[in-house]
């Protein structure tokens, strides 16, 4: 049996209150990584505890296979039954997780009454419930509207974002973002930005960026490029998740990836279950190091491996933003924060991922708004001497007094800028000792000189090296090799500028 936390016992209780009060139809709104399937399990084991029957709904087949894992650890195997294509069903089980697909279909063969897949459930649980308004599952749903139901999500709005006020009575809020990372449930994000994108005449579909027009727009060999760039400069060592707008995004981020030496894997709707248990499987277990993914990895993908989140896919939805950006905010042994490198503008349009957000039910006004609106910074200003980048009139890294303070900062090729609250930890004289071995190993298989070493030592940490008298060579790791071939790039691009005024 898992120990419950605090506010998941809170949140239990919250539920009961709600259905005491004669509220049948309760949302809980919870975080990614605050336990949502803990918290189904604990109110499914109280009503087979009371001779009920329960159906756990959600929409995809790697999620039925989940749910029924979190069951199973918290006891509650000898009473589940599964309802989708292609698996045994036990129909007599007072619990059935089924897939809204298969079970929509299978309840459209005969009436509730005669057709034995009808599990007469007192209680339904939705799992990811914010596609709640959609016909499909409302059909489902219908059938049990004077049943008890409890949907399930982290960011409960509906496709255009308003909120699912038509299909549950109440809203409560677990536990926020920022609370789970005081706690030490979450850990924190370090945020990158480039300047916003250009997305100016898409046209909306749906609440969101019509998915043609946004794909042609981002998918140019230069962004493209710009993403790897960044990557291998702030994140080459870190395991990765991309979300790319679509297919030939993906692919092409994938192409640019495999160029230079990076083991990437790219995933789509198209992908088959053996497929992606494989993939994933090799990047928690292989040399998998980048997962780049078109709409896959967003609900429900428990990957806490992976310390570095690419956001490519720009979205009007801060629903959407929240699902990507917060695949890397679960914790991991070793893990003590998140790259989160925004190709998209979504922090600029939907501000940090551990903002305080108030969750609505009406079904007419946007569903999330902040509880309190971030003072945004008015100019960003990159510091003439350690590049650090920050707001006012000082830099707060090296104490440097910028002379023509207000000006913006020059973003070009898309290089990112740290804007978020959190700092990356300075590296140790270790760090630095290991480092310089592998760049003097470079040094001699290049043939370069020990200006060269100097040059690129001081790039990297800002200062020039100090007692590195005894280092020898070190072969170098991936590390290394991706953040000179950055340089290289960085260098050339330079180079082609200069020719070019």
């Amino acid at each position: 049996m898992v120990e419950l936390r605090e506010y998941q016992i809170d949140a239990i209780l919250k539920i009961r209150n709600a259905m005491s009060n004669g509220n049948k139809h309760i949302l809980l709104q919870a975080a990614c990584g605050s336990g949502k399937t803990i918290i189904s399990s604990e109110i499914v084991r109280l009503a087979i505890e009371k001779n009920k029957k329960v159906l756990f709904l959600v929409n995809r087949r790697d999620l039925v296979k989940q749910a029924v894992d979190k069951y199973t650890d918290y006891g509650l195997d000898n009473n589940i039954g599964v309802i989708m294509a292609g698996e045994d069903s036990d129909l007599y089980k007072p619990i059935q997780c089924a897939s809204l697909q298969t079970y929509g279909r299978r309840l459209n063969l005969d009436d509730p009454e005669h057709n034995k897949w009808f599990h007469d459930a007192d209680l339904l649980i939705y799992d990811e419930c914010h596609s709640a308004n959609a016909p499909t599952y409302r059909a489902i749903i219908n059938n049990y509207k004077d049943k008890y139901i409890i949907g399930l999500s982290a960011t409960p709005m509906g496709a255009k974002g308003s909120g699912l006020g038509e299909v549950f009575d109440e809203i409560i809020s677990c536990i926020p973002i920022s609370e789970l990372i005081e706690q030490g449930h979450l850990v924190p994000a370090i945020h990158y930005a480039p300047s916003k994108p250009d997305l100016e005449k898409i046209g909306i579909v749906a609440g969101d960026y019509n998915q043609k027009e946004l794909g042609e727009r981002v998918d140019k060999p230069k962004l493209v490029g710009d993403i790897y760039l960044n990557w291998a400069k702030l994140a080459s060592g870190r395991k990765t998740i991309i979300f790319a707008t679509n297919v030939k995004h993906s692919k092409h981020i994938k192409e640019v990836f495999e160029e230079n030496g990076v083991n990437v894997v790219h995933m789509d709707a198209h992908t088959n279950d053996e497929d992606r248990a494989e993939i994933y499987n090799g990047f928690e277990n292989g040399n998998i190091q980048v997962l780049t993914n078109v709409g896959i990895c967003c609900e429900g993908s428990d990957l806490p491996i992976a310390s570095c989140i690419v956001v490519a896919r720009p979205t009007l939805l801060i629903s959407r933003w929240i699902q990507m950006a917060g695949r890397g905010a679960r914790p991991y042994p070793g893990k003590e924060n998140f790259l989160l490198l925004d190709h998209s503008g979504c922090i600029d349009r939907h501000g940090f991922i551990d903002d305080d957000i108030y969750w609505s039910l009406d079904s007419k006004k946007p569903a999330a708004r902040k509880k309190s609106e971030r003072k945004k910074e008015k100019k960003i200003i990159i510091c003439d001497e350690c590049t650090f980048a920050f707001t006012g009139n000082k830099c707060p890294q090296c104490g440097f007094k910028i002379p023509d303070y207000g000006k913006r900062i020059n973003t070009v090729d898309a290089e990112l800028i740290e804007i978020g609250k959190s700092k990356i930890p300075k590296p140790s004289m270790q760090d630095k000792r290991i480092w310089y071995g592998m760049l003097e190993y470079e040094r001699r298989r290049l043939g370069k000189t020990d200006k060269w070493l100097l040059a690129q030592y001081k790039t990297k940490f800002g200062v020039w090296p100090r007692g590195m008298e005894n280092v020898g060579p070190t072969e170098p790791n991936i590390d290394v090799k991706n953040w000179l071939t950055y340089q290289r790039i960085k260098w050339i691009k330079g180079k082609q500028k200069q020719y070019a005024n």
